[in-house]
């Protein structure tokens, strides 16, 4: 037999081989799984090529909201993976574990995202400090001295329109340049964990394309971790200074030198372009709805006489701003996907119904916001809705959570608002708004 057929040979048998392991994926992720009785498309429930195609376009948000209006509260949107418009995922008392697929970690230590459960609780208590009361009055100190930039900015018609402390420079800062690089990336990196039975060969294929994106985040992390502060060097309290302040000495709230750097990078994303997008979103829909916008900006100045008045001690005086707000979160909330969870060992009931252990579950925070079961007129902007005398009497509120629930729930919740509502405020007072000639009020909303 020669060299040529018995590789020719080995090229049949391995492509027969194939087949076979295709047709038996198939066949076993349709009829035979244990979330077989659960609806969903077909190609979702016989692979998850369809999910990772809309995770890598920035839309699954969307994929996933079209299939529940078409399956209802609970889909099968891959083959082992559930979403539900529940909250029970990540309160219950038998907490369900982060599918760590979907979470990118440091290999030197973890930041308060993936985190372990002990080593998270401990790192919570740290960086809780960084929110209370006295903290966010220092932040707010750093904070509206860039605020008066940005209207300056504006009212000069010369804003660059970049975040995050470069209004003053047309560049970003070299860490939240390496920050944004690399958040594209984790949605590749993520796809080899879903196909167990190729992850060695796809592993090094995704580093293969994502290797710039990485290379240039190692570079910048190691020029930038020198810089990382310590708390007696502030002259002045910071988000990490408050932070460090809070360990001292008690092992039950440190935060370790090398868990700062994984948890300043996730901090930073978190607390950035989030509220970019709150700001983005809330704008829009003002200007969308004229009612909604002259009675926010009658609210504003009528409560004051000059911008400078607007600080955080004085929002507490503008309810129409926290709804307005609100309502942004529901309509356009910057997280729009769940956190995926599996379930523990020996499966869980979710929603009165068995769901085996180790499924992926999650509950999508667009989805939820805009079901009809939950709120009526779920796709309109209704600010009121959020009032103490709402017209939307039977609206569930509880439903809608942008910050998620549980343990690891976002600890940033009245940062944002301190955040958005100074900026809002303070706009809104100092302008009139309205849409570009030409821009008839149209919304980019596929992709996150």
């Amino acid at each position: 037999m020669s060299p040529a057929i018995s590789v020719g040979h080995a090229a049949q048998i391995s492509l027969l081989a194939i087949l076979f392991y295709a047709g038996w994926t198939i066949t076993y992720n349709r009829y035979l799984h244990p979330l077989r009785s659960y609806r969903g498309p077909l190609l979702s429930t016989i692979s998850r090529i369809p999910y990772i195609i809309a995770y890598t376009q920035g839309r699954l948000h969307l994929y996933v909201h079209a299939l529940h209006d078409r399956y209802g509260d609970v889909v099968r949107i891959a083959p082992d993976e559930l979403s539900y418009p529940w909250k029970d995922i990540y309160v219950r008392s038998s907490n369900f574990a982060k599918d760590m697929r979907f979470y990118q970690s440091s290999k030197k230590a973890a930041s308060i995202v993936v985190a372990p459960e002990v080593i998270h609780r401990r790192q919570k208590k740290a960086i809780l400090r960084a929110f209370s009361d006295s903290a966010l009055r220092d932040h707010e100190r750093v904070l509206l001295p860039y605020v008066d930039v940005l209207i300056e900015k504006l009212g000069a018609a010369e804003l660059f329109g970049k975040p995050l402390g470069c209004l003053e420079e047309a560049s970003y800062h070299p860490w939240v340049e390496v920050l944004f690089g690399t958040v594209k990336a984790w949605a590749f990196l993520a796809i080899p964990t879903f196909f167990s039975s190729a992850a060695m060969l796809l592993k090094p294929l995704v580093l293969f394309l994502c290797r710039d994106s990485l290379g240039h985040r190692d570079t910048k992390y190691r020029a930038l971790s020198g810089h990382i502060p310590k708390g007696d060097e502030q002259k002045k309290p910071v988000f990490m200074a408050h932070v460090q302040s809070s360990s001292g000495n008690n092992p039950e709230t440190v935060l370790l030198q090398d868990e700062m750097l994984p948890n300043y990078s996730f901090l930073m994303m978190a607390g950035s372009e989030t509220t970019a997008t709150l700001l983005s979103g809330c704008t829009f829909y003002l200007l969308k709805h004229p009612h909604s916008y002259q009675r926010l900006t009658s609210e504003v100045r009528q409560c004051f006489s000059a911008p400078t008045e607007i600080v955080l001690s004085s929002l507490a005086v503008l309810p129409y701003l926290h709804s307005v707000i609100t309502e942004t979160l529901r309509l356009y909330p910057p997280v729009p996907l769940g956190m995926p969870r599996t379930t523990p060992a020996g499966g869980a009931m979710i929603s009165g119904r068995y769901v085996p252990e180790k499924t992926t579950v999650s509950v999508p925070s667009w989805v939820t916001s805009r079901s009809p079961s939950k709120f009526s007129s779920p796709d309109q902007f209704i600010p009121e809705r959020w009032l103490d005398d709402p017209p939307c009497l039977n609206d569930n509120k509880a439903a809608m959570q942008p910050f998620s629930l549980g343990l690891r729930g976002c600890p940033g919740k009245s940062m944002a608002y301190m955040e958005a509502g100074l900026i809002l405020a303070r706009i809104l007072w100092s302008f009139d708004l309205q849409f570009r000639q030409g821009v008839i009020g149209g919304m980019i909303i596929g992709r996150f």
